[in-house]
């Protein structure tokens, strides 16, 4: 949506005034800061605090010849959020496992802070913070401090897409870096009442036989944390952060034994609703449903109260098609070789569902609607994209024997590509 804010609705903008002022009035006064839990910058702590258990590149699978089609559609009128990351490179990302001694977490925004420099942790940015991770508050008004054991913190992400993908994937990846030798235990600190993917988190842990014990903070309590576990993943490109792979399979093992077993049938086909919202309505959605039908598409609406239907649908999903939306991270959990189909407008296209298919080895094919309008909503032809949907499934269920012949003439060796654009 902030896109298409007009340069006097961002005047108009009281959050970054606010943010400004706060940082201004408590410079050079850390005592204040800590008093209202205000801490308005980023960094890293002295190396003598820091442990780094793992850290390696991960070249992106989009830059294989398979994706190079996709890739050029997807790049072209492309508007992926860019990051402040002083990481260089755009065709693959860095993972870094670290061990923190002795943090602080404020609880109305569950951010890991130094308490020493004041800085919330971050491992490739150091600079000022936004409103909506520093803000005032009166966090300082209670302590707790948890036990010894290595230490989790999840902090409030309201996105599906990035919870899952930026958060809990790099954290599945660190508890699989540092293995069984910490004991089998762990602290996990969340805020309270964490939404249904945080839960299905812990219990993918306790799954997998780690003793968790869960600490909800209130917005009044700071959590005093001897040995915090850190897990990022470094990029130049929101859309690409995320990185470990090698973490999936662990997270569909773990989630989806902890995870209530859907009664129903799950559908092979499935349509992605993004349902009621205030942004990206498209004009057509409705007729291209009732089309998809008679392909044996399932409309399926992505909520924080279906989870277990969601993931179980996508693990079981051959085909995908989604208006770009958060939901489509579930690719994760899908089988290699599924398809994701995903619709963009025609000049506000985005490269994450691509990436997500390629880290999880399915397939991805884009189509466009019109140009965006405010709120990013757009409108398709039903004829048109369902023509197209059904002759990308055709074409799909027809090349077995030209794809073996394909595969068998590739290169073996791994090719990188060009940076897009």
């Amino acid at each position: 949506m902030g896109r298409h804010r007009s340069a006097f609705k961002r005047a108009l903008d009281l959050k970054p005034k606010v943010f400004r002022l706060s940082r201004w009035v408590t410079l050079g006064l850390p005592m204040l800061r800590r008093a209202l839990s205000f801490f308005p910058e980023k960094g890293w702590p002295a190396a003598a605090r820091v442990t780094i258990v793992h850290r390696s590149a991960y070249h992106y699978p989009w830059c294989a010849p398979a994706h190079a089609v996709e890739l050029a559609r997807v790049f072209e009128q492309n508007v992926d959020v860019s990051v402040d990351s002083s990481w260089p490179h755009f065709i693959r990302a860095e993972r870094i496992v670290a061990i923190l001694n002795d943090m602080i977490v404020p609880g109305h925004r569950v951010t890991p802070v130094d308490p020493i420099t004041g800085r919330q942790i971050s491992s490739d940015r150091s600079g000022p913070a936004t409103w909506s991770t520093a803000r005032p508050s009166i966090s300082a008004l209670t302590t707790h401090e948890v036990s010894g054991d290595l230490t989790i913190v999840i902090p409030r992400v309201d996105h599906f897409g990035h919870l899952l993908t930026d958060v809990l994937m790099p954290l599945f990846f660190a508890i699989q870096t540092i293995g069984f030798t910490q004991g089998h235990r762990l602290n996990v600190v969340t805020s309270e009442r964490p939404v249904a993917l945080v839960l299905a988190f812990i219990n993918a842990l306790r799954h997998a036989g780690y003793s968790v014990n869960h600490v909800e903070t209130r917005t009044t309590q700071t959590i005093l944390v001897p040995r915090l576990l850190y897990a990022n993943c470094h990029t130049r490109n929101l859309e690409l952060k995320f990185a470990t792979p090698e973490s999936l399979d662990f997270a569909r093992t773990h989630l989806l034994a902890a995870l209530p077993p859907f009664e129903g049938v799950l559908p092979k086909r499935i349509y992605l609703q993004r349902g009621r919202t205030r942004t990206r309505r498209v004009a057509g959605e409705a007729e291209l449903i009732a089309r998809l039908n008679g392909l044996g598409f399932v409309a399926l609406e992505g909520r924080w109260s279906n989870l277990a239907q969601q993931i179980g649908a996508f693990h079981g999903a051959d085909v995908v098609v989604s208006v770009h939306s958060a939901g489509m991270a579930n690719m994760l959990w899908s089988r290699p070789g599924a398809l994701l189909i995903e619709i963009c407008a025609q000049n506000a296209r985005k490269s994450t569902g691509l990436h997500w298919a390629a880290c999880a080895g399915a397939d991805y094919r884009s189509l466009f609607g019109s140009d965006e309008a405010g709120y990013q909503d757009f409108s398709i032809d039903p004829d048109a994209i369902f023509a197209e949907i059904n002759d990308i499934i055709q074409s799909r269920e027809n090349r077995p024997a030209r794809a073996e012949q394909e595969q068998t003439a590739m290169a073996p060796e791994r090719l990188v590509c060009a940076t897009p654009g």
